[in-house]
């Protein structure tokens, strides 16, 4: 009910004209994080019908917010992204971004914590959805830790090489960074800032042009996410 609240604050009163969706799986898996595909689906048409501006995470650095604009991302970089998101994301021509954890890019093995196989991109997926430019790909560390409770040179080399590994795979600069679990202290932050141009949390709200840069909200969409929720999300 407090959630409710707040996105109703800030949408009526705030008047904040953008809202950064936060996706992780789109399956039939039973994750609390997973959107079934018929889901996204009618979730995707919804914004296309209803003339929302589905912009690129990329016109957040430039201050460039239509109102009524929508950014989607995508954390972890699972190989559902590729199987059932990015179809449906071409058919309406609508760009996203998709944070990947470095260290697991091509384990088609990687079990989670509740034993659930959820195999991950591999390098050849990346480069096909990569190669039109509808999809961007940036960083979210090498192995997914909670970034505040890390010793800062280890906070450094998580976020410094899963850049690094990103732009030497796909020729590309990275210019955005999510943190894991949003979890992050000033010191991540400050370590973040002549890396990126901004970083996402997983704080909810919606985006202004006044907001921090490092400390942007989205708007988790996952298996509770009701046809009612959404539209109060975006």
């Amino acid at each position: 009910m407090k959630t409710f609240f707040i996105y109703l604050y800030q949408k009526i009163f705030l008047g904040r004209p953008a809202s950064i969706l936060m996706y992780h799986s789109v399956s039939n898996n039973p994750e609390f994080f997973t959107v079934k595909p018929a889901d996204f689906e009618w979730q995707i048409k919804y914004l296309y019908e209803n003339k929302y501006n589905v912009i690129a995470l990329s016109q957040l650095v430039e201050k460039k917010i239509p109102k009524n604009s929508i950014v989607i991302t995508f954390d972890d970089g699972y190989e559902d992204n590729f199987t059932f998101a990015y179809p449906i994301l071409k058919k309406y021509n609508f760009p996203a971004t998709i944070f990947l954890t470095t260290g697991r890019i091509g384990d088609k093995n990687y079990t989670n914590k509740r034993g659930i196989i959820m195999p991950m991109l591999d390098w050849q997926q990346l480069r096909v959805m990569h190669s039109p430019g509808l999809i961007d790909f940036e960083p979210h560390t090498v192995s997914h830790p909670k970034l505040g409770a890390l010793d800062p040179k280890e906070a450094d080399r998580e976020i410094r090489e899963s850049k690094e590994v990103i732009e030497k795979g796909l020729g590309k600069s990275c210019q955005s960074f999510a943190y894991p679990y949003g979890n992050f202290n000033q010191e991540v932050r400050e370590i973040a800032k002549p890396l990126f141009k901004l970083a996402v949390s997983v704080k909810p709200g919606f985006v202004g042009k006044s907001d921090n840069a490092y400390e942007l909200k989205r708007n988790s969409i996952d298996s509770l996410t009701t046809r009612f929720t959404f539209k109060l999300k975006i």
